[in-house]
């Protein structure tokens, strides 16, 4: 799969530019926003997100050895996740919101939405699909071969390469408009 790069900056820079763009826009403003990440995430019961841990995150493709070296010494249960970029949007009215959802849909967000409506502003969620969820252990033993952490590996960071390219796609769109 060819890579998207605009104008060849890395995956923080991008997300920056759309904050910016967006934030020079008087018709928006951004409230939150997240690059995209892997993550091993310990959790001490089924969903006690309060005493959740990190493990180990990325921002960034992971390699097979850091990958392994973190899968080492946790306890309850650990879960490894793929989370796709995420930008939270206050628009000044509905015609901005449609329009930017419009953009976002385009450039591949398929997930995104009008999250809220007030009398001043309308919000949106930018986000697209790449997002997994997988168990992989419990009370710091692994319930899974170094094969099949390999094909998860190789598959969440297929996914999050996805999502960056569509955030270069974005980045491209919104800074082209300003």
């Amino acid at each position: 799969m060819q890579r998207l790069e605009v104008e060849g900056i890395d995956e923080d820079e991008k997300l920056r530019r759309v904050v910016k763009a967006l934030n020079q826009n008087p018709n928006y403003f951004t409230t939150s926003s997240c690059a995209g990440r892997i993550a091993l995430i310990e959790v001490p019961g089924v969903g006690d997100k309060e005493h959740a841990r990190f493990v180990a995150k990325w921002h960034r493709r992971v390699g097979e050895e850091e990958f392994f070296d973190a899968v080492k010494g946790w306890r309850g249960e650990l879960w490894l996740t793929v989370q796709c970029p995420i930008i939270h949007v206050s628009c000044r009215d509905l015609g901005s919101a449609l329009h930017l959802l419009g953009v976002a849909k385009e450039c591949g967000f398929k997930r995104s939405g009008i999250i809220s409506v007030t009398e001043k502003r309308v919000n949106l969620e930018i986000v697209s699909t790449e997002r997994a969820d997988v168990p992989m252990g419990v009370d710091g033993v692994l319930l899974c071969d170094k094969e099949y952490l390999r094909f998860l590996l190789d598959r969440f960071n297929e996914l999050l390469s996805r999502s960056k390219e569509k955030m270069g796609k974005l980045c491209e769109k919104l800074t082209s408009e300003t």
